[in-house]
């Protein structure tokens, strides 16, 4: 059997002719809210790290290797070290940077990047369908291939020639001679659902990009692609000492800035919204501290029965509570079910177009982690209860003479 007190906190919040009382359900509704908003956030900024993590490291390798902002000239012996851990899915020799592209007069500024067409391995995990249009065997010195986007807001297609000027060519300039643009047959389109890289990237073959920005036989940097892209950061202590002096980075070193601002967005959410269940909570004091007066003639009552101090306190903290858990519980279903629909409230309230020029992507991730529940779930439960245990004090100090005789 269940203690009395444990029976009169349930049959205050859910009375057997109404099944549950106005403030149980109010109180309830608004914890749930709170829970789905704190929850729901956090799980969708962790969407984004994640799937952002994981464009980064599809599109720049999991760990790079350079020599500051100067070209590597003898880059194939490390090349070829680097090729013989067991850990290295992908080498890869890199040349990559900015350009100037125009078709029908039309000028855009993307980053060119090279594609190893004579040893095809690419740390770009091809195999994931990023060619859509067209077929990247036909890549070869003459030809381009274009980042969807980037396609779109030059209306150029596959079949189409674009004419392409690289920094390099201003020293030509300087000698009194004309720069002559390359021209590239666009022989794909490139789409990674990322779309800081479809609008902006562009991919050559590497001879054609050494050609461009005239480094001879050397490169800008080896990327690499590791079988556990957790080991990183280690794999990258591992082999500086090895490569020195080429300096070693991960993907992580490279966009750390980028990536603490979605960490910084997800922490200042956060706050915001754990402010609006201190305010619910505080509603809910509010509410219980009112039952507490009408009911004063009741807890006199159970005073006067022989109810301790204890046992009147027990009876409102339980139902602060039993709101939180329940509250919880109705919050986590709420965030699933909103989760579930978010493709359709997306449309309705941003549409795709925008989400993807702002925030990188056409659909919203998420990413559910049991920490952030678990600690929504306690902070709204705590509060609860605390905001339970105020109004409680006052009914445990009452006198049961002085209660039985409250109006």
């Amino acid at each position: 059997m269940f203690p009395w007190w444990i029976y009169v906190a349930f049959k205050q919040m859910f009375p057997s002719r109404r099944g549950v009382s106005f403030f149980a359900a109010v109180s309830i509704l608004g914890v749930a809210l709170g829970v789905l908003g704190l929850f729901g956030t956090q799980s969708v900024m962790n969407g984004f790290h994640a799937k952002i993590g994981q464009k980064l490291r599809d599109t720049t390798g999991d760990v790079i290797v350079k020599r500051g902002g100067r070209p590597i000239s003898e880059w194939k012996g490390v090349l070829e070290k680097l090729s013989a851990y067991p850990e290295v899915v992908a080498a890869e020799p890199c040349a990559k940077g900015p350009v100037m592209m125009t078709f029908n007069r039309v000028p855009v500024f993307p980053i060119l990047r090279s594609y190893d067409t004579i040893r095809d391995e690419s740390v770009l995990p091809m195999e994931k369908g990023f060619i859509r249009l067209g077929k990247l065997e036909d890549l070869d010195d003459d030809s381009v291939i274009l980042g969807q986007r980037l396609a779109y807001a030059m209306r150029a297609n596959v079949g189409d020639t674009v004419e392409v000027y690289s920094p390099a060519m201003l020293d030509n300039v300087g000698k009194d001679e004309i720069p002559m643009a390359a021209r590239l047959k666009v022989v794909a389109l490139l789409r990674t659902d990322f779309s800081s890289v479809d609008s902006n990237v562009a991919l050559v073959s590497l001879r054609r990009m050494q050609e461009l920005y005239s480094l001879g036989d050397s490169i800008h940097e080896i990327c690499l692609r590791l079988k556990d892209p957790s080991m990183d950061e280690s794999f990258a202590i591992r082999i500086s000492g090895e490569v020195s002096p080429l300096s070693v980075s991960t993907w992580l070193d490279a966009n750390e800035s980028f990536l603490s601002v979605i960490k910084m967005e997800k922490t200042m959410m956060s706050i915001i919204i754990l402010l609006i269940i201190i305010v619910a909570s505080f509603s809910i004091c509010i509410s219980l501290y009112t039952s507490v007066l009408r009911k004063t003639r009741e807890t006199g009552l159970m005073c006067a029965m022989g109810a301790r101090p204890w046992h009147i306190i027990c009876i409102y903290c339980l139902q602060g509570l039993l709101i939180g858990i329940v509250g919880s519980l109705a919050g986590l279903a709420l965030t699933g079910l909103v989760m579930h629909f978010r493709e359709p409230l997306v449309e309705i309230m941003v549409g795709r177009e925008r989400l993807a020029e702002f925030y990188y992507f056409s659909s919203l991730p998420v990413k559910y982690e049991f920490a952030d529940a678990w600690r929504a779930c306690a902070f709204a439960t705590g509060l609860c209860t605390l905001a339970g245990f105020i109004p409680a004090l006052r009914a445990a100090a009452m006198r049961a003479s002085e209660a039985m005789r409250n109006e």
